[in-house]
């Protein structure tokens, strides 16, 4: 069963040595590979016609692909007609004698395929083995659900020496490394159009309810991954969820601007999961299982976000949001703002110092610490796309209405009940109004996808 995927993998994999990418695209026009060089060298044989490489500049080729360097790596090979299979001999194979085993299958039928490989099958030399058109295909469907790691562990590939594992670095500077990667794509996410109105006080109840719903489902999978891997080495550096978990604050500030009520169905509504927030989730997910210290650079690109530039969004927020002034009585309230209180924090330069110390002792090789750094990368880019959706969903009006901010409530006079009755009557229709403008949100935001 090997033998046929085998013959794919060289052309489909993106995992393999970057010297068969040419080769790749020579097996997809000739199909399973015969022998076009009779065993002579470039130099001694001139380069026969190649169905497919009309136009190339093979002289140009040997600059650009190391492979080619010293001229076509395929000319050299000795006994080349060894290398040529002969399907007859798939015959000898058990799952091969009705044929291919995995044509017109589907992806569980596959997988059950694979898993019926004893463990006892031989091992195979990929580099000797040749690919074909329908291998090709093959690859494609495999790779939509088998990662290199899977297919490594499938194919026992197996190397003439041992992995030699890198050295940890001494001194990574994680967060210098991190505040250095990411300096570009930092100045791209406080260039869009959102990050500019926020900054400016120039949002909407609406666009801001939106905001902290998308942080409530990141913030809800970042804690709960670190949780997950809070033993780990490196994770276990910058875990610190007493200081710094923000999914209960973002539940309360969830509350004020949209009832308790409404704030609970919008939580647990999949439908609030929009696009730009399922791929940030499914961004973490995939980091993790590459490796769990890369969750690092998703908690330092929140985290330290939420204490710097968090505490200038919050002032807008009183102003443009609350419409509160610095002065007035009630300028300091934590009402709809407990998202950028931390309240068990102390002194939060000082815990920013501490929390870059303890990225900056972080046991990691040069590889894992680039990781991190792209990491870092990808983690704007995914709040990125939170900002752009949440000023696309502005402006095609599919935004969840909201209850309006409270009025001071006034204490009614024992001979009149009648500004009390207003007052319950008034709360009521206005949470009613909330309810209603929701389903219909609903309603429109899944037609319009």
């Amino acid at each position: 069963m090997i033998f046929c995927i085998s013959l794919s993998v060289q052309s489909g994999s993106s995992s393999w040595p970057k010297k068969w990418h040419l080769a790749d695209e020579r097996f997809a026009t000739f199909g399973c590979w015969t022998d076009p060089f009779q065993g002579e060298t470039v130099e001694n044989k001139p380069l026969p016609p190649h169905p497919g490489l009309e136009g190339v500049d093979l002289d140009n080729l040997k600059h650009k692909c190391p492979a080619f360097a010293t001229g076509c790596p395929y000319a050299k090979i000795e006994e080349a007609d060894s290398l040529a299979v002969s399907f007859g001999e798939l015959s000898k194979c058990p799952a091969f004698k009705a044929g291919c085993p995995f044509t017109n299958k589907s992806k569980e039928e596959i997988t059950a395929l694979l898993a019926s490989v004893p463990k006892e099958h031989p091992s195979l030399n990929m580099n000797e083995i040749p690919t074909c058109e329908e291998g090709i295909q093959l690859v494609g469907f495999l790779n939509q659900f088998l990662t290199a790691s899977q297919l490594d562990h499938v194919f026992l590939e197996n190397d003439s020496e041992p992995a030699v594992p890198s050295p940890v670095l001494e001194d990574p500077q994680l967060a210098s490394a991190m505040r250095e990667g990411t300096k570009v794509i930092h100045r791209a996410a406080e260039s869009s159009v959102f990050t500019r109105r926020f900054l400016k006080g120039d949002i909407s109840r609406e666009e801001y309810g939106r905001y902290i719903l998308s942080l409530y489902f990141v913030y809800q999978k970042m804690e709960e991954l670190l949780r997950k891997h809070k033993d780990h080495p490196v994770v276990k550096l910058i875990h610190f969820p007493e200081e710094l978990d923000r999914e209960d604050t973002l539940v309360s500030d969830l509350q004020y601007f949209y009832g308790k009520d409404l704030a609970a169905a919008v939580m647990t509504d999949p439908a609030s999961k929009t696009p730009a927030v399922q791929r940030y989730l499914d961004a973490m997910d995939k980091a993790c299982d590459v490796n769990p210290a890369l969750l690092i650079a998703h908690s330092y690109s929140r985290y330290l976000g939420d204490l710097s530039g968090g505490q200038i969004l919050a002032k807008r927020l009183k102003k443009c949001i609350l419409q509160l002034q610095e002065g007035d009585a009630s300028w300091d309230t934590k009402e709809g703002l407990a998202f950028y209180h931390f309240e068990a924090l102390g002194n939060q330069a000082e815990f920013k110092d501490y929390y870059r110390h303890q990225l900056n002792g972080a046991k990691v090789d040069a590889e894992t610490r680039d990781l991190i750094v792209q990491e870092a990368v990808v983690s704007f880019e995914l709040n990125i796309g939170l900002f752009d959706e949440i000023q696309s969903l502005s402006e095609a009006n599919q935004l969840i209405p909201m209850k309006r901010r409270r009025q001071p409530r006034h204490t009614p006079q024992a001979d009149n009940g009648f500004g009390l009755t207003c007052y319950i009557m008034a709360t009521t229709l206005a949470i009613s109004a909330a309810t209603i403008g929701y389903h219909a949100y609903k309603r429109f935001y899944k037609s319009s996808n």
